[in-house]
């Protein structure tokens, strides 16, 4: 068996998202983890098992993984949908792999802005998207991600921990479609100009002092 641990907190595609993990090619256990503007009476005739509501995404992703004792655990989101055989192929590769990272991310609808979702697509190669994991429930106390201080920032969530600690391996078979782009890209697009003009500098500096290096040596 495998257990999908779906976050919420009162999105209105909830019901799709748990729809989609009810007609998997292999039985799903659906879990939700709610938060504070959860339908709490909607999400228990849905899910096989509803907990408490947390403030904090990633503390109530922990909460319920904590929880949960099957091996097989695939990290959801209630705004997201999951083709009929993602559950499935997550289960093949996780038979070998600790992890393995959802490498096919699409939009669900018309995204307002397609250059901002476009790369998100792309970077989802990259980076680790909580709504896209699977993981050996193992493999993940192993890491100790769930020892990480989620009160403190309670928009934080599992994937950056995840990140820091071992290499997540894609897999472009495994399908998912949410909202793109995401209020992270919107808030990287909004910081991007900053952050280029901070390090700029540093790669203008970077690239005199390796010419200068490249232009000594053919003198040499």
């Amino acid at each position: 068996m495998v257990t999908a641990v779906c976050v919420d907190n009162g999105e209105p595609s909830i019901g799709k998202c748990i729809d989609s993990l009810r007609h998997q090619t292999i039985p799903v256990r659906v879990v939700i983890a709610s938060g504070p503007k959860t339908d709490l009476e909607l999400v228990k005739k849905l899910g096989d098992q509803v907990y408490p509501p947390l403030l904090g995404i990633g503390k109530a992703r922990v909460n319920a993984i904590l929880g949960e004792r099957d091996e097989y655990i695939v990290s959801c989101d209630s705004d997201t949908r999951y083709n009929g055989n993602y559950c499935e192929l997550a289960v093949q590769d996780l038979r070998v792999l600790g992890f393995v990272k959802a490498g096919m991310i699409l939009p669900a609808e018309q995204p307002s802005d397609v250059g901002l979702a476009l790369f998100e697509q792309v970077f989802s190669f990259l980076g680790p998207y909580e709504y896209a994991i699977a993981m050996r429930r193992s493999a993940f106390l192993g890491l100790g991600v769930h020892r990480m201080d989620y009160d403190s920032c309670p928009r934080s969530d599992i994937g950056l921990g995840i990140l820091r600690r071992t290499i997540l391996l894609p897999d472009p078979r495994m399908v998912c479609w949410t909202r793109l782009p995401t209020k992270s890209a919107y808030v990287t697009k909004e910081y991007f100009p900053a952050i280029a003009a901070a390090v700029a500098p540093f790669a203008i500096l970077g690239g005199l002092i390796g010419l200068n290096e490249l232009l000594n040596t053919k003198n040499v």
